[in-house]
């Protein structure tokens, strides 16, 4: 499990943007730069920190998110700082994170394609991806975040059957 979740910050990072009409023909000139984490919203609200206040917008629920973010260069190269989040038996949340690196490619579709390198092996996954000039966008699946949150049954995070992420450009 725990070399998935890697990825799915990966997929948190280039998955959420908004379709852009006007920018149909990406490349990967179009998304080649530096983006950090800027929204990641679930479908149903939650409360991670405990505080009795319950919220779709994941960043104001744990601080760990807010380090994400991912540099996609030019040669067809990625680094991502990446959460892997996990809960404990009384249901605390912790996020250490990592550094993951890779390789990616994107058709005029806006599908990334992108081979992640994950504890000492690889794991390939394609992305649809929203594209604007500022932001790349992505919504992850109830079956993927099974996947990449370890033991999410029975937690706060149980109940989260989507996740749209929005990495901005900076």
């Amino acid at each position: 499990m725990k070399k998935y979740i890697g990825l799915l910050a990966l997929l948190f990072i280039v998955a959420s943007c908004e379709k852009d009409a006007s920018n149909t023909n990406t490349t990967m000139s179009t998304i080649t730069g530096n983006y950090v984490l800027t929204s990641l919203v679930a479908d149903t609200a939650v409360d991670f920190d405990q505080d009795g206040v319950s919220q779709t917008q994941l960043l104001n629920e744990a601080t760990c998110f807010s380090n994400m973010d991912i540099s996609f260069m030019a040669n067809g190269d990625f680094t991502a700082t990446v959460a892997e989040p996990e809960f404990d038996a009384m249901n605390v949340l912790s996020c250490p994170t990592s550094v993951q690196t890779g390789t990616y490619t994107i058709d005029a579709s806006n599908l990334l394609m992108v081979t992640a390198n994950v504890n000492g092996g690889t794991v390939t996954e394609n992305i649809q991806l929203t594209v604007t000039p500022t932001t790349i966008e992505f919504t992850v699946s109830d079956a993927d975040l099974n996947r990449y949150i370890n033991g999410r049954a029975g937690t706060p995070a149980g109940n989260i059957t989507s996740l749209v992420a929005v990495y901005t450009r900076i």
